[in-house]
């Protein structure tokens, strides 16, 4: 269920990156970086104006921001990042950190501390602006990660589909690791409809990322969505070892 309801409300890379904004914004405010954030300045840099305000509408009966009244400006309020979404991006960062460190992009530890650490994972976020940036610029691209991002949790589709095919080239290696496809099962767990995953499946393979076996109800994974899809998530891992950098560095103390 939980799944569910976070696929229903971030499931579309511009609502995600547009909460992600606003929890950096808030976190660049906290250190005195820029000005807090409200629904006209997020709406200012990510557009859709129309679309965010009933996003942020969303998040406030979630649970997920609340707002607080601008002194002296009765029209606007600051959009304020709940627990629940720090609880959700730590989850989400430390995760992501500790696939870094598995292949050596960032220094041991980056993960437990995100997960434990709450001064510095405000710290972190605080310093995040340019990988947002670097993530919204290479979401907008052409690899196949952003062609499957564009798609209402078209990267969550992916990362199951990317966890059946490894499972099925460890067990049998081969040119095609063939793995069945239970697009009801998918379509169930993610909280969508069988039509969009089927449609998200089909276009996939006209696009040259998969190959169908529909006689057997079998998917395999093409050379172009591993390679392109390796390359954004290692992208991505290294933008946040450098993130964490820039933290760490901004809590030492200066030096003499």
């Amino acid at each position: 269920m939980a799944e569910k309801i976070v696929s229903k409300i971030f499931g579309r890379n511009l609502q995600s990156h547009a909460a992600g904004l606003v929890v950096v914004m808030h976190c660049e405010a906290e250190r005195g970086a820029g000005p807090r954030p409200t629904l006209a300045l997020v709406q200012r840099e990510m557009g859709s104006a129309r679309t965010l305000a009933a996003f942020f509408g969303l998040l406030r009966l979630a649970g997920y921001v609340t707002r607080e009244p601008v002194p002296g400006d009765a029209r606007s309020a600051w959009l304020v990042p709940a627990p629940p979404l720090y609880e959700g991006l730590r989850q989400w960062l430390s995760h992501h950190a500790r696939c870094g460190e598995l292949l050596g992009l960032a220094e041991p530890g980056l993960a437990e501390r995100l997960r434990s650490d709450d001064a510095f994972l405000r710290l972190f976020l605080g310093h995040a602006r340019d990988l947002f940036a670097r993530t919204r610029e290479a979401t907008a691209g052409n690899g196949a990660w952003a062609w499957l991002d564009r798609f209402d949790c078209g990267d969550r589709i992916g990362l199951i589909l990317l966890g059946a095919h490894h499972r099925a080239a460890m067990a049998e290696p081969g040119d095609l690791a063939w793995f069945d496809l239970h697009a009801r099962e998918v379509a169930a767990r993610l909280g969508l409809s069988h039509s969009h995953v089927r449609n998200v499946i089909n276009r996939s393979e006209a696009e040259g990322l998969l190959v169908q076996d529909r006689s057997r109800g079998r998917v395999a994974l093409t050379p172009r969505l591993l390679t392109e899809s390796e390359a954004w998530f290692r992208s991505f891992w290294g933008w946040i070892a450098e993130t964490a950098q820039r933290a760490q560095a901004a809590e030492a103390p200066p030096p003499g």
